[in-house]
């Protein structure tokens, strides 16, 4: 039922509309006016998520769609390119596989619904959100009202098709401000107090990188000092740890902090610290009902599941914090982030085949 051709022309042209994440907005005009070509009830809320609803079945519970509009960072102007099969950009950008692979996806199942009215298919919820790069800001926002789901199938996740999430991480972010004493480098230095140094020597004893199979963490963005020859007194520090164990995360995190404190006090400086949580994780039992139904629709389309516990967190993190079981399922996205982003088309194509195996038991 799938047509390769469709779901190719529907991903070119979704990875053609710039939507760096927060600049959302054509390619979510775009998305609503195919959606309500499909049939499809449309509305979006206040930060631009969309939510659509299909009918289905009598009396069946609604399934949800998820996919994110946006892509990491600020590449503009991604020019696919398709070679041996395989799909990447130009070079000199992302491809933004993460995720319109998954918007294009529901899309050309929407089409084979709409096309074979015979297909036996529950009611549905199709969201996509805005700022899920941005540590899930859509899915944060969205009202959880206006969801009727039992269940949910996100998908945002690379490896093989097949490739089932069972678990993801709780991720907290830090923001540290040290404030020191300025002072004139040259001819004062011994009366100010460098925050620079202070920041430094904090980070320089951290465990950072992969702590363990469930724990990483990461400083990510310094900015501080005004000019070589005055003391920085200030320096502003924004890091992350993230563990599939929520006691492994709070450990690390005091250790993270306290590095800092530790280093304030030893110089005489401060600190202000803002420790925040971003997602709480999740962990799937592979025997349960959620994870056997994608398995076994897997498993028809000629595949077998391959169980994986992720190291990032997607939109499926909020929706089973608000008590709507939701999978996160691969399209086949590789090397995400990077100029070498690509997406086999045979991926793309046994995707949609394994999605609407899910819609048709669900």
């Amino acid at each position: 039922m799938i047509q390769e051709e469709r779901i190719v022309s529907i991903f070119l042209e979704l990875v053609r509309i710039d939507s760096p994440s927060g600049q959302e907005e054509i390619i979510g005009a775009h998305l609503r006016q195919r959606l309500e070509a499909l049939g499809l009830t449309v509305e979006q809320d206040e930060i631009g998520n969309l939510i659509a609803r299909r009918p289905g079945r009598d009396h069946a519970a609604p399934l949800m769609l998820n996919a994110h509009m946006d892509t990491v960072g600020t590449d503009t102007g991604i020019t696919p390119v398709i070679r041996d099969g395989v799909i990447y950009s130009d070079g000199t950008t992302i491809l933004g596989a993460d995720d319109k692979s998954g918007l294009a996806v529901i899309l050309e199942v929407l089409h084979i619904l709409q096309e074979h009215p015979e297909v036996d298919a529950p009611p549905l919820e199709v969201v996509f959100t805005v700022g899920e790069e941005r540590g899930l800001v859509g899915a944060q926002a969205l009202d959880p009202s206006r969801l009727h789901a039992r269940r949910g199938l996100v998908l945002d996740s690379g490896g093989p098709i097949g490739t089932i999430i069972v678990a993801a991480p709780y991720q907290d972010k830090h923001h540290v401000t040290v404030f020191g004493r300025a002072s004139h480098a040259g001819a004062s230095p011994e009366k100010g107090i460098n925050a620079i140094r202070v920041a430094a020597e904090a980070i320089a004893r951290m465990r950072l990188g992969k702590i363990d199979e469930e724990t990483t963490a990461n400083v990510g963005v310094i900015h501080g000092g005004v000019a070589t020859n005055i003391i920085p007194e200030r320096v502003d520090v924004d890091m992350e740890a993230r563990s599939r164990d929520e006691a492994k995360l709070i450990a690390q995190t005091e250790h993270m902090i306290h590095l800092f404190q530790e280093a304030a006090a030893r110089h005489g400086a401060h600190v202000d610290i803002e420790a925040k949580r971003i997602y709480n994780g999740y962990r799937h039992p592979i025997d349960s009902d959620l994870i056997r139904w994608v398995a076994e629709a897997v498993r028809r389309i000629g595949l077998e599941p391959i169980y994986h516990e992720a190291g990032g967190g997607t939109d499926a993190n909020v929706f089973n914090a608000r008590g709507i079981p939701s999978v996160v399922i691969s399209t086949g996205q590789a090397d995400v982030h990077t100029k070498n982003e690509h997406i086999a088309i045979a991926d793309l194509v046994d995707c949609a085949r394994w999605v609407l195996e899910c819609v048709k038991s669900a």
